[in-house]
Order: structure tokens, then sequence, then C-alpha cells
């Protein structure tokens, strides 16, 4: 059983015909050469096309393990299904890394073994690595000058060393590793109401709640490539708004609103927030103590309850998919 492993998930999709297999294999095999022993490596792949799957697959062998997914879905459910799928083959891991495909480790050698030093220390329910494109630091943190000031940002984040997500601030997460605590709590690793935008701004909520910090390392700046398959692919967000006339952050899967579903009386009781950087839907400070720990013992059931998809509204076991060890 590899519950002292990392399960790293590197997540790519094929929904709208953006076929990379030459990246993915540059990619994975970034993951590959790190110096640590208690990582596996599984590609969470969606409507890749038949020439990419045997591309990888030809190249990587059993190095790694494979979860083609048949049918069309967002990021975060394909993350889920792919992390479900693995531990029903191999049993629960300590923590499941979210990777971006457009993500690169070179040149470090370093980066999974420091995630688990740090993952292993109990503290922390996320842990998240910078990169060097599309940070959201501005915006989600409000650090820097302007939008795209990431060396005036780094400058104020990192003064006093990795720094801690403030309740009620986010930023884009394309690497970021996950407790098994979040999963086992919630039942899921990452909420899958969302068809694009916004999933980040809840999770010093996911956190807090369950006691955990979400922590932004400071060592190491990953090499990007912003939005390589798609970005939001195979529910683009713009084309969307231009038909139900709707706000991105209210851009849901599988349920009617987003806003109906987090932005409630219950929610404000409980000291939820949502997409606090455009002012959507303020956090009460006061249900929070100094270390970005929820005080009461209903916010992390009304997360459970409202930011992951019920069964009858999804059934990932329903989900058509290969898996391969």
């Amino acid at each position: 059983m590899p519950l002292n492993k990392i399960l790293v998930v590197y997540n790519t999709c094929g929904i709208i015909s953006n076929e990379n297999s030459e990246s993915y294999i540059t990619s994975i095999s970034s993951i590959l050469e790190q110096q640590h022993d208690k990582f596996d490596v599984v590609i969470s792949s969606c409507l890749n096309n038949e020439y990419t799957r045997a591309e990888v697959k030809a190249f990587f062998g059993n190095k790694i393990r494979y979860n083609f997914i048949n049918e069309p879905h967002p990021v975060n459910v394909t993350f889920n299904h792919t992390i479900e799928t693995s531990v029903r083959h191999h049993g629960e891991y300590e923590g499941y890394m979210y990777v971006d495909s457009g993500s690169s480790f070179k040149p470090y050698s370093d980066v999974l073994s420091t995630l688990h030093s740090h993952l292993s220390t109990n503290s922390y329910g996320m842990i998240s690595l910078q990169t060097n494109t599309d940070t959201e630091f501005f915006e989600g943190l409000g650090v820097g000058k302007y939008r795209g000031d990431d060396e005036g940002a780094r400058e104020e984040l990192f003064k006093n060393g990795d720094y801690l997500i403030p309740v009620g601030k986010a930023f884009a997460t394309h690497t970021n590793l996950i407790s098994n605590n979040v999963r086992k709590f919630y039942g899921r690793t990452y909420p899958d109401i969302f068809a694009s935008h916004c999933t980040e701004s809840t999770f010093s909520f996911i956190n807090a709640a369950i006691g955990k910090q979400w922590i932004l390392l400071k060592d190491f700046i990953l090499g990007h490539e912003v939005s390589m398959d798609g970005q939001s692919s195979g529910f683009d967000v713009l084309q969307w708004m231009k038909t139900t006339n709707r706000p991105t952050y209210d851009h849901p899967y599988k349920i009617s609103s987003i806003i109906n579903r987090l932005c409630t009386d219950e929610a404000a009781e409980c000291g939820f927030g949502y997409e606090e950087c455009r002012n959507i839907f303020m956090h009460d400070p006061n249900q929070f103590d100094d270390n970005y720990h929820c005080k009461n013992d209903t916010l992390k059931h009304f997360i459970k309850d409202n930011l992951f998809l019920k069964k009858e509204e999804l059934d990932y076991d329903s989900i058509r998919h290969e898996y391969y060890d």
C-alpha cells in the first residue's frame, strides 16, 4: 500500500484536438528524472486521439500508468477520476499532485522530494509551486504593482520564506500537491462543480475548514506553456458567456448555478467566501484564527455538501475509460 508515496497526475486534453504528444513526453520525462523514490506517475488523458495515446505509451511503457477517459469532462473531474481509479488499483497515497500539461520540472531535480518533505509535516492541505507564466499574483493575491509584475510580487511574497496563502486569497495553480487528508474528508480531491474558472478561489477555505494551510514554495519557478491543450478545453467560458449572458464566475458543470449553490446565507454563517478578488462573496474573517484555520465546525460540512457533485449529478463510476498499469 503506497500511503507514504505521492501520485503525480499529469493532465492532458484532446477535446478540441490540440494534440501535443511531444510536449507531453518532454514534461513527463522531467518528472521521472526527479531524485526521489516515493512517487508514481499516471497520465490523465481526456479524449486524446489514438495516435497521441500510442506515442506516449510507446515511449514510457510501464514506467508510468495511463487513464484514458473516453468522454468529455472538465479537468477537475478527470483529475478526480484518475485519482479514484488509481486508488482502487493500488491503494491510497499520502498526496496527489495536479500537474498541468504545459508544466515542466526542468531544471530542478528536487521538486518532489521538497514537496514530500513539506507534506510529511501534516500541516498543509495543499502545497503549490510557482510557474513562470499565468501566475495571477496581482489579481488573486493582491501583490505586485500591476498585472504581470511577477518580479515585484515575488519580492513581496517571499521576503520571509515560503508564503502561506491567507483565507480568501488565491492564484493560478498549475502544479499543486494535495494531501490525502483533503480527499479523505471531502470524498474527492478537487471541487468539480466548475466547468472552467474560479476553482482556486475555494482552496483557502477547503484547507482552513479541516485545520490545514495552503502554502506557496519560494524556491521553484517551473516553466509553463499557457493553455497548451486549450484554455478550459471543451468548456469555452467566452462562448458560454455569449450564449447565456452570465459571468465567468457562474460557469457551472452539471448544476444550474454556482452562485445559487455557494453564495447563500448558510455559506455566510459558516465563513465561506467565493471569488473575493472580484468582491463576489466575501468571507467573515472572525471565523478564522491567525493560522488561517477555521474556528467553527460547520464550514467543512458546507464545503463537502456544496463544492462537490453528488452522485445523482455525476456518477464517477459510469465514466467511460481505459486504465493501464
